[in-house]
């Protein structure tokens, strides 16, 4: 398998509150952060500089200790993207879902990223990537409220009597699957953000050309598939045999909805929101000595 088809392969699986006084925090809506304090050019250096990070794919072992294998030659990969993008992209390859991480695969390209990020942005400089489609805030649930969640963290928490400043933009990750029509809401919102949260997960077309004439990565996407088919308690595989990833997809969005729907139910109605599944939120904070 070449390097790239296994880029890509991991790619499918991707991609709290502060300490101190946050005071001017400098909110951005677009892709592209503003200078107005050294945490939004911090932010801006994240979403303009370039990097090229080198990791191993690495998978466990198995069994109850989880041992990761020791890596080949030809597991050594190399990855270019702007900070921001590695950010991005590590945050939605550590993703769970209803508490099961789809691969065990990125743990490498986690660590490689988060020291990328460390060396370009400096002390005193917090940095949080986040990415939470599908989320519910049940107060008496004894497990993850995050239905869908992947975030990483770069940095150390600023100290409890620091003054804070901080910056917000985002990154959009995976294909555009379109915005919900205006008014959309209930249901049929659900259905779209869980329909969207797999298409990152599983862009259809780019397994297609992944898995085309190599078992190998026809047995990586399969896997992944049968990970959150059985957290969400659906054969995705039989899906996946029956009509190729986009009914595999669909199956496992529909399974998505039905379970987010449930929470939101059981504890009211009103308890589980959604959010943008193709964007990923990053957070800088900076504070003085």
């Amino acid at each position: 398998m070449t390097g790239s088809l296994l880029d890509v392969c991991l790619a499918l699986l991707l991609i709290g509150a502060a300490a101190g006084t946050i005071v001017g925090a400098d909110t951005v809506e677009t892709d592209r952060p503003v200078s107005a304090s050294r945490a939004s050019q911090t932010a801006e250096t994240l979403a303009a500089s370039t990097a090229t990070v080198q990791y191993d794919l690495v998978a466990e072992r198995g069994g109850a200790r989880g041992e990761e294998q020791s890596p080949s030659p030809e597991a050594r990969r190399v990855a270019h993207a702007t900070l921001a993008e590695h950010l991005a992209r590590a945050a939605v390859r550590s993703a769970t879902v209803d508490g099961t991480r789809p691969t065990t695969t990125a743990a490498d390209y986690r660590r490689s990223v988060r020291e990328t990020v460390a060396e370009a942005v400096g002390p005193r400089t917090s940095v949080r990537a986040g990415w939470t489609p599908l989320q519910c805030d049940v107060s008496d649930a004894s497990d993850t409220t995050a239905l869908i969640e992947g975030a990483v963290t770069v940095g150390p928490d600023p100290p409890a009597s620091a003054t804070v400043r901080a910056a917000r933009f985002t990154v959009p990750v995976g294909p555009s699957f379109g915005t919900a029509a205006d008014g959309t809401q209930g249901r049929n919102l659900i259905d779209h953000v869980a329909a969207g949260v797999t298409t990152v997960l599983f862009p259809p077309d780019r397994i297609a050309a992944a898995v085309r004439g190599d078992p190998a990565a026809a047995d990586a996407v399969t896997e992944r598939y049968r990970r959150i088919g059985n957290a969400l308690d659906v054969d995705a595989v039989a899906a996946l045999d029956r009509g190729g990833p986009r009914e595999a997809n669909r199956a496992l969005a529909a399974a998505l909805a039905e379970r987010h729907e449930t929470r939101g139910l059981s504890d009211g109605g009103d308890a589980c929101g959604v959010g943008d599944a193709n964007r990923v939120t990053v957070v800088v904070r900076t504070w003085s000595a």
